[in-house]
């Protein structure tokens, strides 16, 4: 057969679409016979959650401490900044993958922030802390979209479900800064009620140690992924530009690695027009971005993830960002009021969040349960237990569904963040899957105000958070595609 037969013409995009389907589906064809589960890339990836964790976590610890020496007016906006630059990397860094690749992008990203976080550690005013917190958050919204994305096309499509157990490290994220957090605020932070009067830098350096500790622990992930467990570009990107001769050559030296006896060559794919620019121009991505939105399936699954990732937004800070403060006064209610008490609930509660993704990773895999019915399923019971949290009214039953509500949580948020790269195609999954994540960063501005000019310490916020996980169960049933079950 001619190499160049059933060639598409230039520009016929009908023609090119379902060959570019084809392509994927033999690149994955492909590493079913060469690529066993990429353990080092899925460490690796993981660290994106455990990033993305520790910087909000680090926020919510670091709010109310800082603003006992500054003395902002509204200091529950600081979060506001973070999630502002979540919401631009997201986009931007997203974007970029799908243009020069997702490899470049997933190496620098997690580099800088370590940068911002250990400079946040020196920021002398409030001003220069919002600053800093914003570009923080600008990398650190770009990083977490490239590792998704990268992680889901690096492995077969019935190894999906590994994207779900990679969210355990997100809990991980939220014990380990807490477990930082606790010492360091509780011996070097200043008490409960302190003024700017009384809370002088020398007696505050608690939140500095911690982002110092944390930009470290950024710096030392991010010189892993540079020259220990470095990662190769991902083929199916490739193939999506045309790259078909490197996707190969990545395919065989993965095959080598997994000591693999099969070797792909060119003629295992459909020829394409090869391109030959590393970028492309601005009408050129603007065309494939359009793809996002083309086609009544497409369309409804853009809003279905759009809403989704909206209604997250909205709910995840309520349970997050602000649940110190709701654990202290709670605490206060019920004679325990300390900072020991505090991060000691915390880092309980987060512990048991760990293993939440675990329960979602068996039930994607489930040839009955998959993404749609799971979503719905751990949508509910979030719903339920949030709920139940009004009934609260000592400090055990505090703590006890504090746990119970991580653990939902996470498993919650461990499908929708492996559904969404899954269900988007390859030419647009960075985009896609930065504007998802990016519309839920939007979102999370409505927390700081609602902690500002609400009362974060009632019940209020919990009806809210659980009307958003009814939703986001219906709209699970609701989605037009599913994830593959796995299968030997």
């Amino acid at each position: 057969m001619d190499a160049q037969a059933g060639a598409p013409e230039k520009g016929d995009t009908k023609t090119l679409e379902p060959i570019v389907s084809h392509e994927h589906g033999t690149a994955d064809s492909i590493r079913h016979r060469v690529w066993q589960v990429p353990i080092q890339l899925t460490l690796t990836s993981g660290f994106g959650f455990l990033v993305d964790q520790m910087i909000l976590v680090a926020i919510s610890l670091l709010t109310p401490q800082s603003a006992m020496e500054f003395g902002p007016q509204y200091p529950t906006l600081l979060s506001a900044s973070n999630y502002a630059g979540l919401f631009v990397g997201a986009i931007i860094l997203g974007g970029f993958a799908d243009n020069i690749g997702r490899r470049l992008i997933w190496q620098l990203s997690i580099f800088a922030v370590s940068v911002a976080a250990l400079l946040v550690a020196a920021m002398p005013n409030w001003a220069g802390l919002n600053v800093m917190l914003a570009i923080l958050g600008f990398f650190g919204g770009g990083n977490l979209a490239i590792d998704l994305t990268l992680l889901a096309e690096s492995i077969p499509r019935k190894w999906g479900f590994v994207l779900s157990g990679l969210a355990a490290i997100w809990g991980l994220g939220n014990t380990l800064t807490g477990l930082i957090a606790w010492p360091l605020l509780v011996t070097f932070g200043c008490e409960s009620g302190s003024t700017p009067a009384t809370c002088h830098k020398e007696d505050n350096m608690g939140w500095r140690y911690l982002y110092i500790t944390v930009g470290g622990l950024c710096l030392i992930m991010a010189a892993i992924r540079a020259f220990v467990l470095s990662t190769l570009e991902s083929p199916r990107w490739l193939v999506s530009c045309g790259r078909v001769p490197e996707a190969v050559d990545i395919l065989n030296k993965i095959a080598a690695i997994n000591k693999a006896d099969y070797a792909a060559s060119a003629d295992d794919f459909i020829r394409m027009e090869v391109s030959i620019n590393q970028t492309r121009s601005l009408s050129e991505n603007l065309q494939r971005a359009k793809r996002l939105v083309t086609g009544g399936k497409q369309i409804w699954l853009m809003a279905c993830l759009a809403l989704m990732w909206m209604l997250i937004g909205i709910a995840y800070p309520l349970y997050t960002v602000f649940l110190p403060y709701y654990l202290a006064s709670h605490g206060a209610s019920f004679g325990e009021s300390s900072n020991y008490t505090t991060y000691r609930d915390w880092t309980v509660s987060s512990v048991v969040g760990i293993f939440g993704p675990f329960l979602s990773m068996w039930m994607v895999s489930n040839k009955w349960l998959r993404s749609k019915k799971s979503l719905f399923i751990t949508a509910a019971i979030s719903a339920i237990f949030s709920g139940a949290f009004t009934t609260v009214r000592n400090d055990a039953q505090n703590l006890a569904f504090s746990c119970m509500i991580n653990f939902w949580l996470n498993a919650l948020y461990a499908i929708v963040y492996s559904y969404t790269p899954q269900s988007l195609s390859v030419e647009n999954r960075g985009l896609g899957n930065g504007l998802a994540m990016a519309l839920g960063r939007m979102s999370s501005l409505s927390a700081p105000f609602i902690a500002t000019f609400g009362d974060v310490t009632s019940p209020v916020p919990i009806f809210v958070a659980c009307g958003c996980f009814v939703l986001i169960g219906l709209i699970g049933l609701a989605v037009p595609v599913d994830t593959e079950p796995f299968s030997y």
